[in-house]
């Protein structure tokens, strides 16, 4: 019985040892992160001091750079190189590749992903396109509309403003079934409530807008009045879109991993 008493002791020892030592790895790893790059540099063993110098050479030739460019460059890999010395992995073994070779990797423009557009990019990406859609479906119900007493058609100011609300609106609906970061539930309760709140809240502001003392800033457009709207909203979203190089739309969003 003494003898498994002891044996227990030996291994919780053991155990705390080992977690001990994990812990002063770790605070010394966020030290290293923490660290000023001249400092990093001095803790360059030979063989990753002289990685570093050739992938600064590599960068100043094949980016063009200044010196101070290309260092600042290096700078910012300096913490996670040391931190891999320390743990036995010298920087050819750490990135798998030649500084040449890792120079223009560093160098290749990044793809853009759906994580590094902001929301309001989104929704305002959003917004013309449903202005578009609104706005044009109208315009094509009042070209087939011979009868004027017949149509029903919305002001101009009501169809752009329920487009805009709907683009954002399924903007942020896309973020809450595909939130970033790791799987997650679809909050139902949530959605189905922001269902019925942008309903409410349409039907009060087409009201609203319906009135007769707003017809002067809300006019019914006639059909073409409306198509030419909607060709200049998609118009100016594929401007907009391909000034701030937005990949996916609400239709087709993209999962937003970090």
């Amino acid at each position: 019985m003494a003898e498994k008493e002891t044996q227990q002791t030996k291994i919780d020892v053991n155990k705390q040892e080992k977690l001990k030592e994990q812990v002063t790895t770790q605070n010394r790893d966020d030290k290293l992160q923490q660290a000023e790059p001249t400092e990093l540099r001095k803790q360059l063993s030979n063989k990753n001091s002289d990685y570093v110098f050739r992938l600064q050479k590599e960068l100043e030739e094949q980016g063009k750079l200044g010196s101070a460019d290309a260092s600042k460059r290096v700078d910012e890999l300096l913490a996670d190189l040391v931190v891999a010395q320390h743990h036995g992995k010298p920087a050819s073994t750490f990135y798998g590749m030649s500084p040449k070779i890792k120079a223009a990797d560093m160098l290749k423009p990044k793809k853009k992903t759906a994580a590094d557009i902001p929301f309001w990019q989104y929704a305002v990406d959003s917004a013309l396109l449903y202005i578009a859609i609104f706005v044009g479906l109208f315009g094509v119900i009042a070209l087939f509309t011979t009868n004027q007493k017949e149509n029903s058609q919305m002001g101009i100011l009501t169809l752009v403003s329920v487009g805009a609300a709907m683009g954002v609106f399924m903007t942020k609906y896309n973020d809450w079934v595909m939130p970033a970061g790791k799987q997650q539930k679809i909050p139902w309760g949530k959605l189905i409530l922001g269902f019925a709140g942008l309903l409410l809240g349409l039907f009060v502001w087409i009201w609203l807008v319906s009135l007769p003392v707003l017809q002067p800033i809300n006019p019914v457009l006639p059909a073409m009045g409306n198509i030419i709207i909607a060709v200049l909203a998609y118009g100016i979203r594929w401007f907009f879109r391909r000034h701030f190089q937005i990949v996916g739309s609400v239709f087709t969003p993209k999962p937003k991993d970090k």
